[in-house]
């Protein structure tokens, strides 16, 4: 098979104008007009209302391409959009050749006998996606939510361009994914689906194939499969339509997520020959061999919700995550790598795809194969009411979704498919009406046909109907005792970070609270007088409706009113890594009964204030910090209740544990008033109790109480707490000290503090800058060492770093 790109230079035009315009496919129409500076940045200030009603317009792209004799001469050809945004007429040569509905799907096209030796043309109608929902929504009114243009249910396309409580209203159009033409002589692959058999040291490969042979000739199949350490083995038949291989590997090495062992990946190649060893056509992939499902057997609390790999139960860590950019040609391979590493650095082993918006790249999955990330997959669906009872609205939803789980089924990383986001909680809290209409056509939907879809195409997959579910057929929705959960009482409902405890969910899938970005990503798209929280500018990228005063109100109930701007991003970031830490661990604590905590959200579509713990110029807030903390797989956490103190020790890996505790109850200044040193050992993958202690206190405003887990003289965990809110706490002026030292390998900064010190936050000037840790306490008499890779920035030096470092702790933010 020989494949030609059609990726590159396009031309586009507003299709009532007459000018043509240059363009670049994959891309987008605001990618285009930005790079040829016709329109500012779209994020920039309020940009984004200025930039709304060209979506009220169709566009017209098209590309002139030359084909040889030797392309045309005996070959079938295939026209294939692997993504076209979305509502589309495709011309080849003013042959009018297919219509698409779906961003999500892959079209493809018989064209040879379009086709001609020479030039060829092929153009591209799109037709507004706002004047489709909103003629729609006219027809046939359908629920979503409110800060979303009404009538996004109606199109395939990514809700969020549609608007969220933390994206803009940006209804972007294009070719978004690649554009080719693929010739071959009749005989290709149409679907190949490996099925994995475990047993002790070996496990048998069933790879079902299937070939598209309309002459029914007999050709020959080869797979090929080579080990991580490069090893081959190779199989070969003849085949007419279907053949099934068995291959089995004896003494695999295994495939775990991050965290619990190494991510080896085996290369699977598969190649088409007709009878004179002429190649027709080539695949190939890498799969890990693992085994991977979600235990939900009944239990005494309910029933379970736990992700298996290889036979051993783990606690999920991670996040949500949501597409990467609003223009989506803008969210780059580059931007994704280092997203992905990020999350690996903060001790991931899960990430979930939010059902609101675009199936991930191909890239992203082989990212998350790499680095050990187990995939929650949500279908695209969210939040809202479809208009089930279309017949082509269903039937097209289905291709897409056999589209996208034959795409990613085979990669190691993909734990579960989620039929949507929220949909079934929106019936049982009244924002969808629970009519015995609406709620058959959700099951039939969600319940019965897509995971007969999902069973057909991949049977080892294990399908949830929803997020949170406690299994279907609405039954105790976002209950505790089953399923999974969704926790919004912090931060929607304005409960203190300390409700967190009063729950037992027995997956958290998720739950989040707001910070503003990093105050670099703020001065991107302000200018000085914006820059209040206040502001029109800053408010219209707020999207969730009083997100700013719920911000400040859980400041106040919490820490002393910021001096300055600076100072309130600082302590919205605080106040954010806090609320999920106070859930993370103790869900952890409660391991056995919860099984995962993922939070809300990972990432941003674009600048702005929101639920993320990595903001959209991919620096890290405090949450970012706190996760690398709350997730790693030894963890020490203090729950207090007033004055008194328990102590609990994590140990998510597949070793026995042991290390050492010390605490110490000591005045800000450093006197200790009471302490203890003891062995800790913990049993593999479980959690437990270590301490309960009551102090009596003369004066809690003044009393620190500090405890660390060590092993062979390294601190693995530790951490402080106070028996006052913040605010109330009589901090003095830490009069913190660095020393920057190197090593082959990494920067050092050493902190030491002349009195207690929290949320120490380092930061460099004009640099960002991914530290070993930050935002953390500094007792006084400990010496707090910081690092940075010097291999991740080259031009910094010592010298360059004691000038521009920049170092605060709360006492410095009112």
């Amino acid at each position: 098979m020989k494949i030609l790109t059609l990726n590159g230079k396009w031309e586009f035009k507003n299709s009532s104008e007459e000018k043509w315009l240059e363009g670049v496919v994959p891309g987008s129409l605001l990618a285009d007009l930005y790079r040829l500076n016709i329109i500012d940045d779209p994020y920039y200030r309020d940009n984004e209302d200025n930039l709304y009603e060209l979506f009220n317009n169709d566009y017209v792209y098209r590309k002139n391409f030359s084909l040889k004799e030797q392309d045309l001469k005996g070959l079938k050809a295939l026209l294939r959009f692997e993504g076209i945004d979305t509502i589309a007429d495709i011309f080849l040569n003013d042959h009018h050749i297919g219509q698409t509905f779906n961003m999500h799907r892959t079209y493809e096209y018989s064209v040879e006998k379009y086709l001609f030796q020479g030039s060829n043309e092929l153009v591209v109608k799109l037709k507004s996606p706002l004047k489709h929902i909103h003629n729609k929504q006219q027809e046939i009114p359908l629920y979503g939510i409110p800060m979303a243009v009404p009538g996004y249910t109606h199109i395939r396309k990514g809700h969020y361009m549609y608007g969220w409580d933390w994206g803009p209203q940006l209804p972007d159009c294009g070719l978004w994914r690649d554009v080719s033409l693929l010739f071959f002589s009749d005989i290709r692959f149409s679907d190949i689906n490996i099925e994995q058999i475990h047993d002790i040291d070996m496990v048998k490969l069933k790879i079902n194939m299937s070939i598209d042979n309309p002459s029914n000739e007999l050709v020959v199949a080869t797979v090929k499969i080579t080990s991580p350490d490069g090893q081959i083995k190779i199989i070969e038949t003849k085949i007419k339509e279907k053949e099934l291989f068995e291959i089995t590997i004896e003494n695999p090495k295994l495939w775990w997520p991050n965290g619990f062992g190494e991510q080896p990946l085996y290369l699977v190649e598969y190649e088409l020959k007709d009878i004179y060893n002429s190649s027709l056509d080539e695949k190939s992939m890498n799969i890990g061999l693992r085994t991977i499902t979600v235990n939900t057997d009944p239990d005494q609390w309910g029933s379970q919700f736990a992700f298996c790999v290889n036979g051993i139960e783990f606690f999920a860590m991670g996040a949500d995550y949501i597409p990467e950019d609003n223009v989506v040609s803008w969210a780059s391979k580059e931007k994704t790598e280092l997203l992905i590493e990020n999350c690996v650095k903060a001790n991931f082993n899960m990430i979930r795809v939010w059902g609101g918006g675009i199936y991930p790249s191909d890239q992203f999955y082989d990212l998350c194969d790499k680095h050990g990330l187990i995939i929650w997959q949500d279908l695209m669906f969210a939040c809202g009411v479809y208009d089930l009872e279309n017949h082509d609205f269903v039937e097209d939803s289905l291709l897409e979704i056999k589209d996208n789980v034959k795409r990613i089924r085979h990669h190691a990383c993909l734990g579960l498919i989620c039929g949507n986001n929220e949909i079934e909680m929106f019936f049982e809290d009244g924002r969808i009406p629970k009519t015995d209409r609406n709620k058959e056509n959700y099951i039939k939907f969600f319940e019965e046909k897509i995971p007969q879809i999902i069973s057909e195409i991949t049977p080892q997959l294990f399908y949830w109907p929803g997020s949170p579910s406690s299994g279907g057929n609405f039954f105790d929705t976002n209950g505790e005792n089953h399923g999974d959960g969704h926790y919004w009482d912090v931060w929607h409902g304005n409960k203190p970070f300390t409700a967190y405890r009063d729950t037992y969910f027995r997956f958290m899938s998720e739950f989040g609270f707001e910070s503003l970005p990093n105050i670099k990503t703020i001065e991107s798209f302000t200018d000085v007088e914006d820059r209040n929280l206040f502001s029109y500018i800053m408010e219209k990228h707020q999207k969730n409706p009083d997100g700013n005063t719920k911000i400040l109100t859980y400041l106040a109930n919490n820490f002393q009113n910021p001096k300055d701007f600076p100072s309130l991003v600082y302590t919205s970031q605080i106040l954010q890594a806090e609320a999920m830490r106070y859930g993370v661990e103790h869900w952890r604590r409660n391991r056995g009964r919860c099984m995962g905590a993922l939070y809300w959200q990972l990432n941003d579509c674009w600048p702005t204030s929101s639920w993320s713990s990595i903001d959209y110029h991919g620096r890290w807030k405090a949450l970012h910090y706190a996760a690398k903390k709350f997730y790693a797989s030894i963890l020490l956490s203090a729950k207090e209740d007033g004055t008194n103190i328990e102590l609990h020790l994590s140990n998510e890996t597949l070793h026995d544990w042991d290390g050492s505790v010390s605490w110490y109850l000591m005045k800000k200044d450093g006197e200790i008033i009471q302490q203890d040193i003891f062995s800790v050992n913990i049993n593999k993958l479980s959690s437990t109790q270590l301490l309960t202690k009551e102090f009596e206190l003369e004066d809690s405003r003044n009393v620190i109480f500090y405890f660390r887990l060590e092993k062979g003289g390294e601190i693995i965990s530790n951490g402080s707490v106070l028996f006052e809110p913040a605010k109330y706490f009589n901090f003095l002026d830490p009069k913190l000290a660095l020393k920057i030292d190197e090593t082959e390998e990494h920067f050092q900064i050493k902190v030491h503090s002349k009195s207690f010190a929290k949320y120490v936050e380092l930061s460099i000037k004009d640099l960002d800058i991914v530290f070993s840790d930050n935002y953390f306490d500094v007792p006084v008499g400990e010496e707090i060492v910081v690092s940075i890779n010097k291999a991740e920035y080259p031009s910094l030096t010592v010298k360059s770093l004691d000038e521009n470092i920049v170092v605060r702790s709360y006492f410095d933010s009112y």
